[in-house]
């Protein structure tokens, strides 16, 4: 029985095999992945009941992620600890699956998974659960809501009613409740997956995102692997540029300083970053892992390089969460507006983004003033660390009035 430490990369990079395999998680017991010569790959629960070896499928990669594969699984355990036999639970709700409409999953879903949120998710959660979603398609069968009805209803929404945002929404919602579906046996598929998001006509320059979006953004990070989790969090705690940020190196770290060499600056000038406590604690995270390497977001692929692209999660982001316009560079204009709002001076603001045009420097100036705002820097980052946390706490509803 072939073992690996499953993490979102690894199962990323696993190959189409010649015939189908089965490998299992170092991490957690019974946890199985199936992988078909198509490249299919599935979640399975490997358990024995009765003397017998029984398998329970949880669901596709990555419509199912790793973290909900194995929180299914702790509550499969219970489940075979208690001398029932989830499979055979399954086949029985099979049976009776075309008397379960939508509506009863919505309530199931409803009962079970939202409470496991934050408070203001689960008002979310159930005004587009109850106010768009059962209306349109609560009365069809389960196995009877298909693409083709998921699409009606999200076209309807992002042209008739010209709200692509919500039609984005209403689908990411859609696409969690097939998912815990097919984790208790109520669903086949997720057919939300086969379907598209919708170009939200944003301005590129205008994007940043809401409190609810990098609550949502952070959630998901959280259950992404090392090092492109913290790649990300540090892209939202400092406010660089993306490059910049990934090529970080261990040298360039002094203290609670990190230094931006002129070979990477956009303006070819060295740019000292204060780091905040929260910096310095994906920083500890990472020193553990990639201490003894060159770079701090080392990649998977090579020792002795850094990460070089955040594509493939750029790409899951968009097609598995309401963000469905992500992009990493938002994560810079996101820390640049909620600084902005918190009182941080246009200038502070130009000298931590290292943006000649805000901060109104010439280029003796900026020589001139590398060392000069450290403390209005560190003052800064240090505020929008206090309140990024204040943001991610759910207790928290509203912290900046802008």
């Amino acid at each position: 029985m072939a073992t690996i430490h499953f993490n979102h990369q690894a199962i990323s990079a696993l190959k189409p095999p010649p015939k189908r395999i089965e490998l299992f998680d170092e991490h957690t017991k019974g946890l199985g992945l199936r992988i078909t010569p198509s490249g299919t790959k599935t979640f399975f629960y490997r358990y024995r009941i009765n003397g017998k070896i029984r398998r329970f499928t949880i669901g596709q990669f990555d419509g199912v992620s790793l973290k909900q594969a194995r929180d299914e699984i702790s509550r499969l355990r219970v489940k075979v600890l208690d001398g029932n036999d989830p499979q055979a639970e399954r086949q029985s709700k099979k049976n009776t699956q075309e008397l379960q409409t939508f509506s009863d999953l919505a309530d199931e879903f409803k009962e079970k998974y939202i409470p496991t949120l934050r408070a203001n998710t689960q008002k979310e959660y159930k005004r587009i659960i109850d106010k768009e979603l059962v209306p349109a398609i609560g009365k069809f069968p389960i196995s009877k809501v298909t693409k083709n009805e998921i699409i009606e209803l999200l076209d309807k929404k992002a042209y008739k009613d010209n709200s692509p945002t919500m039609a984005n929404r209403m689908r990411a919602r859609l696409s969690r409740i097939f998912t815990f579906g097919m984790e208790r046996g109520l669903a086949e598929v997720n057919p939300v997956q086969l379907t598209s998001t919708y170009k939200q006509g944003e301005s590129k320059r205008d994007r940043y995102y809401t409190e609810q979006e990098i609550r949502t953004l952070w959630e998901f990070f959280e259950d992404w692997g090392e090092p492109t989790q913290s790649v990300l969090e540090m892209l939202l705690i400092c406010g660089q540029r993306k490059t910049e940020t990934m090529k970080m190196r261990w040298a360039d770290i002094q203290g609670d300083v990190w230094t931006i060499p002129a070979s990477l600056a956009k303006n070819k000038q060295p740019h000292d970053v204060p780091l905040s406590k929260m910096a310095l604690e994906v920083l500890e995270k990472m020193k553990k892992l990639n201490g003894d390497k060159e770079y701090v977001f080392t990649s998977p692929k090579n020792s002795k390089a850094p990460l070089d692209s955040l594509s493939r999660v750029r790409q899951t982001i968009k097609n598995t969460t309401e963000v469905s316009d992500f992009r990493p560079h938002d994560l810079r204009r996101t820390v640049a507006t909620y600084m902005a709002k918190l009182g941080v001076e246009r200038t502070v603001l130009g000298k931590i983004l290292n943006h000649k045009g805000l901060a109104g420097d010439g280029q003796v100036t900026a020589i001139y003033d590398r060392h000069s705002y450290m403390g209005e820097k560190r003052e800064a980052l240090n505020l929008w660390s206090s309140n990024l946390r204040k943001i991610l706490d759910e207790e928290n509803d509203k912290i900046i009035v802008g």
